[in-house]
């Protein structure tokens, strides 16, 4: 007997899904590659490590720096990048500083030089103050301050009395005070021509300074170029 066709598709297996597996072993395998390579990476930048000069405190333009105003820190770096060894610190010992350097920076070749930078017309004077005749505030390198004479009779002189030396004088560096002492050295940038007078006044015990805005243009100051 022949059966009729019901015209139904005739019935199929279901499709076997792809394995994927290979695919997630690929991607395993490169992920593991990718972290080692990183890993390799960062040992190897952690190893590149070297000791290099740091600035201890600010230093000031001018300032004349010691042994004393650098330390070292440990950093890693890539190549091509500039840095100081600390093995250099004798090469910068008895420079001066361009500009002012703010405390922890890194030290670079640029930042010093071992020409002077007082300018030609100007010299570096060394005034010693007492108490009387300066600010509350002990004046810092960098400061602006305007140097009196006072009468040679008294520290104490009214303001009229005081002869006005230089207008407007960069202080270069101030000496440690001493605790026996209510005197403070200090070192001005003065123009040549008034120098002799700035000597004697401090000689003399008279030398008086007054602190003035920051921003007030000095005389003479340090050579840029």
């Amino acid at each position: 007997m022949t059966t009729a066709s019901t015209g139904a598709s005739p019935s199929r297996l279901p499709a076997r899904s792809r394995d994927k597996r290979p695919a997630l072993a690929l991607l395993a395998l490169l992920l593991v590659l990718v972290g080692a390579l990183g890993s390799a990476l960062l040992v190897y930048r952690t190893g590149n490590r070297v000791q290099v000069l740091v600035a201890q405190d600010t230093i000031r333009q001018g300032q004349q720096v010691t042994a004393e105003d650098f330390t070292t820190a440990e950093i890693a770096f890539e190549e091509g990048t500039e840095v100081v060894s600390a093995s250099s610190l004798d090469q910068f010992v008895g420079s001066q500083a361009v500009s002012s350097i703010p405390a922890g920076s890194l030290v670079s070749g640029q930042m010093f030089t071992a020409s002077q930078l007082a300018p030609a017309g100007a010299q570096q004077v060394g005034v010693v103050v007492a108490s009387t005749g300066r600010p509350a505030d002990t004046p810092r390198a960098g400061d602006i301050v305007r140097v009196f004479a006072t009468a040679a009779e008294s520290a104490v002189a009214e303001a009229e009395d005081a002869e006005e030396l230089v207008a407007a004088a960069k202080v270069v560096s101030v000496g440690p005070q001493s605790d026996t002492s209510d005197t403070v050295h200090v070192t001005l940038l003065v123009p040549d021509g008034v120098a002799p007078a700035v000597v004697t006044a401090s000689a003399t015990g008279t030398a008086a300074i007054a602190l003035l805005p920051a921003d007030t243009a000095p005389v003479v100051d340090w050579r840029t170029k």
